[in-house]
């Protein structure tokens, strides 16, 4: 089983609006196949909590899909369309086989589960 063929089981929210990226919230499966969420951030991530409270918009077909769905909810945070103040990034622990994942902050740095995102340049 190669990293593509593993579920999702942590998505990360990351505030990229500011001079340094951080983790703001981050989505994780529980043990009882619920996507939970925890924000990190003590202003809160409005983003994060309505989408943990209304569901994900989805396109094809046209619904929401909500925490209860566990995996498919996570994998549809991932499928949002692109923000200009945040990153949703696949963070799911991956065997220490599987080759670095590019990060979303740029194609030329690969990076693995637990890097930090780079200082983003004003």
């Amino acid at each position: 089983m190669n990293a593509m063929d593993l579920p999702t089981t942590v998505v990360a929210i990351y505030d990229i609006g500011r001079v340094e990226a951080r983790k703001v919230a981050e989505f994780r499966l529980a043990d009882d196949g619920r996507a939970v969420l925890t924000v990190i951030d003590p202003d809160g991530c409005l983003l994060a909590e309505q989408w943990y409270a209304r569901g994900v918009k989805l396109y094809e077909p046209i619904g929401r899909i909500g925490p209860g769905e566990g995996t498919r909810f996570l994998r549809a945070l991932l499928e949002t369309p692109g923000m200009s103040y945040y990153r949703v990034v696949d963070e799911s622990p991956r065997a220490p086989t599987d080759p670095p994942v590019a990060h979303p902050w740029g194609k030329s740095r690969e990076t693995g589960p637990g890097d930090s995102p780079p200082r983003l340049q004003p």
